[in-house]
């Protein structure tokens, strides 16, 4: 008997600092976010030391995919 893997796949959408235009990224594949004066520096998990630049805080990106965070 085969069995068959189930893969769920998430993105999150972001705004390319340097063009305004929208990307989609993996969300397995980011590793880190940091802010950099008004950018969002998102790492990618691996060593060829990949970022992308983003409009969008931190907070912004989770709450938009994640929902409102409980306040302590």
């Amino acid at each position: 008997m085969r069995s068959k893997e189930t893969t769920m796949r998430f993105w999150i959408e972001c705004t390319k600092f340097e063009t305004g235009q929208p990307i989609h990224i993996n969300i397995a594949l980011v590793g880190s976010m940091s802010r950099d004066g008004e950018r969002t520096v998102l790492a990618f998990v691996g060593g060829d030391g990949q970022t992308i630049e983003v409009t969008e805080t931190p907070e912004q990106l989770l709450e938009r995919h994640f929902g409102a965070m409980g306040k302590a």
